[in-house]
């Protein structure tokens, strides 16, 4: 390798590299955005926000119970049927909305939700049914993952905000979710209660309860990075003093905080990289924690510091690869491949290389030094997720106020899918806590917030 090449790892890696003492800042930071938040209204772009959901799952709870979960295209109706010692079976249908659906009337948008749930009823997961569920006789309860701004006053009230992804629906904004639900089922004849509205990190950290009852921390890992953990709702003095009166003392609710907005470049390690992707997106200043590590931003990462190797010209002979001069052009798949491949001549690396145009072919030093380079952004990566479980897991004092395992259910592509995403995480960890601590914290695969998570704050939160 190139004394030029060793001279950029060295910088990039004191940057990248995160140590105990540079982690510091950023869990105190947080910390004190969890506490921030904790007192800040609820109102537009908030963090630390209340899910009403006062209770979590033993792993022993029985029944079939509904879930619905509305993304930017697609709607997941499910049936999930819930059958003690952590089992679950859920049975769904799944549309895709229409541009006519997502920008024509309010009342027939709910009216296609309304009619997904029948088919799913009376056809699709029947059998889990009692005949008088089926009938309407007897009402089902159903949980709402709903994945656009809410205004939520309680767990199963709230106000549908602006939604944006394509939806402009007629005479929805500014109305309960709830009513627009029920009136549809009403027009359908279905006998069916909204009785939670769910964000999905929520439903990760109560999916996963239900599998794990130890579980502490839901966190999400994926395009975007947010989590959720329960807070004394005393502590919670966004809400009326009424409202905290309102719950038993000792009453713990589930927050939605907001993570993926938290950070300011008073206590983040900014780098350069980081300040010209920032700049050159279309949302300056907004999210520059998350964009510092998730799966939306890992290969820009990548390419903008590629860049700097090319012109010291350790990397592709000095040459820009036609089309690696863009923006956007080396997304984090392209990282992961890197990082998995083991052929002997790198044959899949070469493959991804193929999609640009070289001067001179890439080399296998070329390609050792890119996947270098993909390895210090997710290390990074890695280390920033771990930054939001320490912090939570400080802000619950978990670390001092028991023995038993720390569970962290995470759900997410970056997570799952991203080669070594696990142990480096615990590595920061350790780096933060120490081996002893850091054994006892367990991150586990947590599936299916949205459906089973749905499902039950729906039973959990039932008349």
């Amino acid at each position: 390798m190139s004394a030029a090449a060793d001279a950029l790892f060295k910088d990039i890696e004191s940057q990248f590299l995160l140590t105990r003492d540079q982690l510091a800042p950023i869990i105190k930071g947080f910390i004190e955005e969890f506490k921030h938040g904790l007192k800040t209204p609820s109102k537009g772009l908030a963090t630390m926000i209340p899910s009403f959901v006062t209770k979590l799952p033993n792993g022993n709870e029985t029944g079939t119970f509904l879930s619905m979960d509305l993304g930017g295209t697609n709607l997941r109706v499910s049936a999930v049927q819930l059958q003690g010692d952590g089992r679950v079976d859920v049975l769904e249908v799944k549309r895709a909305a229409t541009t006519e659906l997502k920008t024509g009337k309010g009342s027939v948008f709910f009216d296609w939700i309304a009619d997904t749930v029948e088919e799913l009823i009376t056809k699709k997961a029947r059998h889990l049914f009692s005949e008088e569920e089926v009938s309407a006789k007897k009402t089902l309860n159903l949980g709402v993952c709903w994945s656009f701004p809410v205004d939520q006053t309680a767990v199963d009230r709230g106000t549908v905000l602006r939604m944006g992804k394509g939806f402009t629906l007629e005479d929805v904004e500014g109305h309960d979710l709830a009513d627009l639900m029920h009136a549809a089922f009403e027009r359908k004849g279905l006998n069916v209660k909204l009785n939670a509205i769910l964000n999905d990190t929520v439903g990760t950290l109560v999916a996963h309860a239900y599998s794990n009852p130890r579980t502490r921390i839901g966190l999400i890992f994926a395009t975007g990075i947010n989590a959720a953990y329960p807070e004394p709702v005393e502590s919670i003095t966004k809400l009326s003093k009424e409202k905290r009166d309102s719950y038993p003392a000792g009453t713990e609710m589930l927050l939605n905080t907001e993570i993926d907005i938290f950070g300011g470049d008073w206590y983040l390690p900014l780098t350069k990289y980081d300040k010209i992707l920032d700049d050159n997106h279309n949302q300056p200043k907004f999210q520059l924690y998350e964009k510092m590590l998730s799966g939306a931003y890992m290969g820009e990462l990548t390419r903008l510091i590629a860049l700097d190797f090319i012109k010291a010209g350790a990397l592709f002979g000095g040459h820009i690869p036609e089309g690696f001069g863009e923006a956007w052009s080396f997304p984090t798949a392209n990282m992961s491949m890197f990082e998995r491949d083991t052929t002997v001549n790198r044959e899949k690396s070469m493959e991804i290389l193929s999609n640009y145009q070289f001067v001179n072919s890439p080399t296998l030093e070329d390609i050792a030094i890119l996947t270098r380079i993909c390895r210090l952004v997710a290390t990074r990566s890695a280390a920033l997720a771990s930054v939001a479980i320490a912090a939570m897991i400080e802000q619950q004092n978990l670390h001092n106020k028991t023995n038993n395992d720390i569970i962290v259910g995470v759900n997410g592509s970056t997570y799952e899918f991203y080669p070594f995403m696990e142990e480096r995480m615990h590595r920061a960890l350790r780096e933060w806590f120490g081996v002893e601590l850091s054994d006892r914290i367990r991150l586990e695969i947590a599936r299916e917030g949205g459906s089973v998570g749905g499902a039950l704050i729906a039973m959990l939160c039932r008349d």
